[in-house]
């Protein structure tokens, strides 16, 4: 009798044991819930047996066995004391599909491994013979998406998809490998295996990043930094203590099925802070033939922003507009996050509330941030010798009286570029602006919107939906400003922001991120 064969005869009495003599860290919590009723290739939930799966003991006493919790558990210690173990988990044979890629997945944690690198390990192979012992076989070893680690407790981590890309159309087998010595001897407890075929996600399709990356994949191609998660947002920064290092990481979605739309649309909320140009080192791409591994697989597309990134002055999260997909609508995508920094400088990226959606975005007429000059807005300074200009630290449009220690009086206005609104019927306007350091009772009379329809010879005034307080430096957003009929379906509109103040008081008046759409 081979020694496989042999653990199956005293397999019924030793599961009593193993059970009875679990390792004293504490007592395991009760499991969550079978595995669901999605459609998998195969799937094993070891809620009340090894199902398929057959076990393998190389070295040592221990084996691997299913508990009265419900999951299968290998610990080579026995009443506190460590027991040197080589132990393997086998699955059955499973015929993979010749037309996707399958991945696997399963829930495990892991405890109190001196070495988990080497300790708790994957392996499929090809040729494996369960009339043999599976070392005379040739094994493969697999990575989950995020390193297997010691955890603090008994809760259950998902391992994410791994991929068996390598092994379309074969029959292959998958062994959970358990070593531990003498000396260090840790648990592994596994439960809801399963072989799935890849699909690609419907519409529409969202990842808040509240808790995990979820269908995501992080993927480090230089660096020592990853994108991982940080309070309720995911984040990648290559600022580590007093240093910038370089890094290159990007964050991948799942493959993203649009077959059945004629117009799509992407948003997330975001920060860019402290890059050394956002427009190059924080960026969105987009493939049709990636599938999984290094970037470098496939072939990759830079998608035009709808709102340009910059750096912030603050860590509040702001909006990234929404960015067209249209262009790939009929297809499967996969869309990826790329983050770059260097030595010299290393930005922080922070990214929540990722939405693909069916639909046409947002119709920008015009979009200005301010991140690095005025673009086409013109300064008219017409009292004073304060005027408009552009914060580029800080990114934003700025007007202030205040200079030499004293206000100053003065009247300037920010004024737009003509913009073509023939054929328009309903268009608003909006902007984040604070108002801070003047008289609050001043506010609104020194801070005005302004709209012509002459091509600025005549001016209106226009309220202003929302102000700040005008207390401190917080950005409001002005809300939507419904342009007036008068202005709409012409060729020669233009709108200004006129700031005044008087030797007695001054305000500084800072405006970003101007949408017209």
């Amino acid at each position: 009798m081979n020694t496989k064969k042999l653990l199956y005869f005293i397999f019924g009495s030793f599961l009593l044991v193993l059970t009875a003599c679990e390792n004293m860290l504490e007592a395991p919590p009760a499991p969550t819930e079978k595995i669901n009723s999605e459609s998998y290739t195969f799937n094993e939930s070891f809620y009340n047996s090894l199902g398929a799966f057959t076990v393998y003991s190389d070295s040592g006493k221990q084996s691997w066995a299913v508990t009265a919790n419900h999951y299968v558990m290998m610990s080579g210690k026995v009443d506190n004391v460590p027991y040197a173990n080589t132990d393997w988990l086998i699955s059955p044979s499973i015929s993979l599909p010749l037309g996707v890629t399958s991945v696997m997945t399963f829930d495990y944690v892991l405890r109190e491994f001196g070495d988990v690198v080497n300790g708790a390990t994957i392996w499929v192979s090809e040729n494996y013979n369960p009339d043999s012992i599976p070392t005379k076989s040739t094994w493969t070893q697999l990575s989950t998406i995020d390193p297997m680690t010691n955890a603090a407790n008994w809760n259950m981590s998902n391992a994410g998809d791994i991929s068996l890309k390598a092994f379309k159309g074969k029959k292959v087998n998958i062994a959970f490998v358990y070593k531990s010595t003498d000396s260090q001897a840790g648990t592994w407890q596994i439960k809801n295996f399963a072989v799935k075929d890849r699909k690609p996600v419907s519409l529409p399709y969202s990842e808040s990043f509240t808790s995990s990356k979820g269908k995501f994949v992080a993927i480090n191609v230089s660096g020592d930094q990853v994108w991982a998660m940080d309070r309720s947002y995911i984040k990648m920064s290559g600022f580590v203590g007093a240093s910038n290092l370089a890094n290159e990481d990007w964050l991948i979605s799942p493959q993203i099925d649009l077959s059945k739309v004629t117009t799509a649309k992407l948003s997330f909320d975001h920060v860019t802070r402290y890059f050394n140009n956002p427009k190059t080192d924080a960026t969105i791409l987009v493939s049709r033939d990636y599938e999984e591994g290094v970037p470098g697989s496939g072939t990759w597309t830079l998608l035009k922003t709808s709102l340009p990134f910059s750096n912030g002055s603050s860590w509040e999260f702001t909006k990234s507009g929404e960015i067209n997909l249209s262009e790939f609508a009929g297809d499967t995508i996969t869309i990826a996050l790329k983050y770059l920094s260097t030595a010299a400088k290393a930005g922080t990226w922070e990214v929540k509330n990722f939405v693909v959606q069916e639909g046409t975005p947002a119709d920008f007429l015009f979009v200005e941030a301010f991140d690095e000059s005025m673009g086409k807005f013109t300064a008219e300074s017409k009292v004073g010798a304060q005027s408009w200009r552009v914060d580029t630290a800080n990114k934003y449009a700025v007007m202030s009286g205040f200079a030499n220690s004293k206000s100053n009086a003065n009247e300037d206005w920010l004024i737009s570029p003509s913009i073509d609104l023939t054929g328009k019927t309903a268009v608003t306007l909006t902007f984040d602006h604070t108002i801070n350091k003047g008289l609050v009772t001043n506010m609104q009379t020194n801070h005005t919107l302004w709209m012509s329809a002459d091509d600025g010879v005549t001016w209106e005034q226009v309220p202003i939906a929302v102000y700040p307080s005008g207390a401190n430096w917080t950005f409001v957003n002005a809300g939507n400003i419904v342009l007036p009929a008068k202005f709409l379906g012409i060729k020669t509109f233009k709108f200004a922001f006129k700031y005044l103040c008087s030797d007695a008081e001054s305000a500084s008046w800072e405006i970003k991120y101007v949408i017209l759409k």
